[in-house]
């Protein structure tokens, strides 16, 4: 294995290639072998309700997996190209405070991703995350996510 990213090294990398993260303010609190938190504040992200706007919580969902998978696959020392290939995201309630994602791999389906991206150089894997307001699930977002090695 691979050294672990802090989160404050995460953080950094999002910012510098995902411009966008910068601008919501993201920033990764946990990033662990197979579980990742990140937050961002309500003011840069808010809608005319003074709650989170859909398309911010849309995109914390997907950047809350995207991170996770980039980071497992750093700590394994497999560089690949990632991209989402399809999201969804159910929303429940809105987010009026500071928005909090976290996501987990699912166990079986992370080897199972990992031993065809080896062998085939291409795999997917859906990955989920949600946001929380308070204790309660307010959004649910659920992905396809491809990693390609590059020859």
């Amino acid at each position: 294995l691979h050294r672990q990213m802090t989160p404050a090294e995460l953080t950094s990398f999002l910012h510098a290639n995902i411009p966008l993260t910068a601008a919501m303010q993201v920033e990764v609190r946990e990033c662990g072998e197979n579980r990742l938190l990140i937050a961002a504040p309500l003011a840069p992200n808010r809608n005319h309700h003074g709650t989170a706007f859909g398309g911010s919580l849309a995109v914390l969902g997907i950047i809350a997996c995207w991170s996770l998978l980039h980071h497992a696959l750093t700590r394994r020392g497999i560089a690949a190209k990632l991209v989402v290939q399809k999201n969804e995201c159910e929303y429940f309630e809105p987010v009026g405070g500071e928005i909090l994602a976290h996501s987990t791999l699912p166990a079986a389906e992370w080897e199972a991703f990992v031993s065809i991206l080896q062998q085939k150089k291409r795999a997917r894997i859906v990955l989920q995350s949600e946001i929380h307001a308070g204790t309660r699930a307010a959004v649910k977002s659920t992905g396809t996510f491809v990693a390609i090695i590059s020859p």
